[in-house]
């Protein structure tokens, strides 16, 4: 188990961990799988006395975690941080051209921030994007997609004290269902989608 009682546990990441959370309400879950980990944390462990933040801000790339990773994560004190970054990285630059598609960047904002959090003495979840190739996601974008997930991989093979590989985790369970009930449209998860997050978060974290 990564906590201890008394522990602050912090969720980062884009719209995915937003999950349409209520800001500026600082102890707004939204309705996603950081909100259903608080749930299921506070119902298994009622005497730890946890404090669990969800610092997701919707449309972020790993750059925007930068930006903001010393007010938003380490000034809350963190003894777990969860971070799931880097589909914006491989969906903006094709919306938008000026935006740069720029894997190197994009593994150096990852490792500074998993640097700055591991310094600190956090413990660190990592979690890597997924998408399938329906609704918004073409399926070209697959090939950027993995190599953000190598990026994601190497670094959380050298610093994460857990990795949960949700590309593969959300393939694995679309073939028992489909992909349509995990996401509503590729990327952002279902209720399904999230109760499936927070049930592997919890195998790694909690168990």
């Amino acid at each position: 188990m990564l906590f201890r009682k008394n522990a602050v546990i912090v969720f980062q990441g884009d719209s995915v961990t937003d999950a349409g959370r209520t800001r500026p309400d600082s102890h707004g879950f939204g309705q996603g799988y950081p909100a259903m980990c608080a749930g299921m944390l506070r119902s298994l462990y009622p005497d730890y006395e946890l404090t669990i933040y969800n610092r997701g801000i919707g449309g972020n790339r790993v750059e925007h975690l930068v930006e903001r990773w010393q007010q938003d994560t380490l000034e809350l004190r963190p003894n777990v941080v969860s971070i799931l970054i880097g589909i914006n990285n491989v969906w903006h630059p094709y919306a938008n051209p000026e935006i740069p598609y720029d894997i190197v960047k994009f593994e150096g904002d990852l490792a500074r921030i998993v640097e700055q959090t591991v310094h600190y003495g956090s413990k660190l979840v990592m979690l890597e994007p997924f998408a399938f190739h329906h609704g918004c996601f073409p399926e070209e974008w697959r090939v950027r997609l993995w190599e953000v997930n190598q990026v994601v991989r190497r670094i959380a093979l050298r610093y994460a004290d857990a990795f949960i590989p949700l590309d593969g985790i959300f393939y694995q369970a679309a073939v028992c269902s489909s992909p349509a009930s995990l996401t509503a449209d590729g990327v952002h998860p279902t209720f399904e989608g999230h109760r499936l997050i927070a049930q592997e978060w919890m195998k790694a974290v909690a168990s």
